[in-house]
């Protein structure tokens, strides 16, 4: 197996994780490449897939249309710039995790212990993404938004809150001025590590709207119900976006615990080649 990594692809943050997964490859038949090369691979190791940034676009397009298997390293949500997920060929639900065998070993890890789910909230929270990722699929944000809210207020006069991504402007003043009965409610650094103030917006939620980035997880482990893409990690324990909004599933959420644990990956690990054993049996696998 082939083995082609792109170190310079990575953030500042990203990079000594990338140096981490270089170092379990030991042994392997790999080779790091500069942006600008293309060699023959089964496997390309690369940092996110946010499109715009780090020259990852052209590597990102080239080996996908090649049908090659592309391995994603990135931040994790779980334990943000202190955690990494490593996923086959994309992010969240698209990507292959490896964890199909997943035990409650790596749950304290994470204190993945959630809290019991809210049974009423007053108002329901719209959780906007960064358009330049390759998991936002539904194209201008301001008119997800739009269709969003004229599904909720289809079904309730409940509060509705739109949160914008800290790190992607989007203008939602047509959506603001249609439905004066909507706010937005803008991020608010509360700490290091790119933390806010988004745990004190979920205290009084009904439920959170979102298509499939880390604000589902954080509200599900809060006892938000989610409401979310099929591509989103929450889906299994969420509702499909479009259904009923006043009566939310409420599953049970041990056995996804079990699995987002071993989606994400300490550095020590990384470098120790624990997650690399588990994700090339399965490119070997599949």
């Amino acid at each position: 197996m082939k083995i082609a990594v792109f170190p310079e692809t990575c953030a500042i943050a990203g990079r000594p994780v990338m140096q981490a997964f270089i170092k379990s490859l030991q042994g392997e038949n790999y080779v790091i490449c500069k942006n600008n090369d293309r060699p023959d691979a089964d496997v390309v190791v690369i940092w996110s897939v946010l499109l715009n940034l780090y020259g990852r676009k052209p590597i990102y397009e080239y080996y996908k249309s090649q049908g090659k298997k592309i391995l994603v390293l990135e931040v994790g949500g779980l334990k943000r710039n202190q955690s990494w997920r490593i996923g086959i060929n994309g992010i969240n639900a698209v990507a292959d995790f490896a964890n199909q065998d997943a035990d409650d070993q790596r749950l304290s890890k994470f204190n993945l212990n959630p809290k019991p789910w809210r049974k009423s909230g007053d108002y329901i929270v719209i959780c906007t993404q960064n358009e330049n990722s390759e998991a936002w699929l539904p194209g201008p944000t301001h008119s997800w938004v739009e269709q969003k809210v004229q599904w909720i207020r289809s079904q309730t006069d409940r509060k509705i809150l739109l949160r914008p991504h800290p790190r992607f402007k989007v203008n939602l003043n047509h959506v603001l001025l249609t439905y004066t009965d909507v706010e937005l409610n803008m991020p608010k650094y509360v700490g290091k590590d790119d933390e806010v103030d988004f745990k004190k917006i979920l205290q009084n939620a009904h439920a959170v709207v979102n298509f499939n980035s880390n604000p589902a997880i954080e509200s599900v482990l809060e006892g938000v119900p989610v409401y979310v893409d099929d591509t989103s990690l929450c889906r299994p324990i969420g509702n499909p976006i479009g259904s009923d909004i006043e009566n939310p599933a409420m599953p049970d959420r041990n056995d996804w615990c079990k699995k987002l644990s071993y989606c994400e990956w300490f550095i020590d690990e990384i470098e120790q080649g624990v997650p690399w054993k588990r994700m090339k049996q399965n490119l070997i696998n599949g």
